[in-house]
């Protein structure tokens, strides 16, 4: 199986809210935005994808974030530096904003603590930096909280469940196979629009398909490894 990211299309609308953000033109008003989705749907692999192909940072999960701890991430994202200090962090931040003005993605964001958003609404506006948030769908309550907060997010999205023509691409380009329009819908409703289940359901079918010899994906075992699954959770 090859290790492939698929442009789908909530990886075409989040890429737009990026890029968005990136521009210019987002130095005229606010330039917060919000992806928030369930769990599973791929928020966090569009986001370390983006950041990994452009000159945006991002800020991975952490199960205890202070406010000082956040902003040591941002700054040795950013400069490769970790200061003791908030003061000497915010220092860091702002001379490299001067320098190149780059997106800052915040994962799990929907765990962070209010007055650490506020902290982050701060940065950007003194800063000019711009910042995507990006957490479940509780990150909407929280926001929708503090008007201070969100009277300043620029973009909000919504990422939807794995669609059926997804899960047919991702099996062409990672397996190199054609999934017949039975066996997909199939795969789709099992994942319940995750794409967990549906990795873990390619994984099982390329092992079971080297195992018996077959070079087609059929049906009857595509049931067989989703009944199998389904019975061991």
């Amino acid at each position: 199986m090859n290790n492939v990211f698929i442009d789908t299309e909530n990886v075409s609308k989040s890429r737009n809210v990026c890029t968005e953000l990136e521009s210019p033109d987002s130095l005229v008003g606010p330039s917060l935005g919000m992806i928030t989705g369930p769990t599973g749907r791929g928020k966090s692999e569009f986001a370390k994808h983006y950041a990994t192909n452009s000159n945006a940072i991002y800020i991975p999960p952490m199960n205890i974030r202070s406010a000082t701890m956040l902003l040591r991430e941002i700054t040795f994202e950013l400069c490769k530096v970790r200061p003791g200090r908030s003061d000497n962090c915010l220092n860091f931040i702002g001379d490299e904003m001067s320098k190149e003005r780059r997106l800052i993605i915040i994962d799990e964001a929907d765990l962070l603590a209010i007055g650490i958003l506020e902290m982050l609404r701060n940065v950007n506006e003194r800063y000019g930096c711009p910042i995507l948030l990006i957490g479940e769908d509780i990150l909407k309550g929280r926001v929708a909280s503090r008007r201070r907060i969100s009277s300043r997010i620029r973009r909000k999205m919504e990422f939807g469940p794995v669609t059926q023509p997804d899960i047919v691409l991702y099996f062409r380009k990672a397996l190199q196979l054609n999934l017949p329009p039975q066996a997909a819908a199939i795969i789709h409703k099992h994942s319940r629009g995750d794409w967990r289940p549906v990795l873990k359901a390619a994984i099982d079918l390329e092992r079971a398909m080297r195992a018996s010899g077959l070079k087609e994906i059929t049906d009857s075992l595509v049931k067989d490894i989703i009944n199998g699954n389904e019975e061991n959770t």
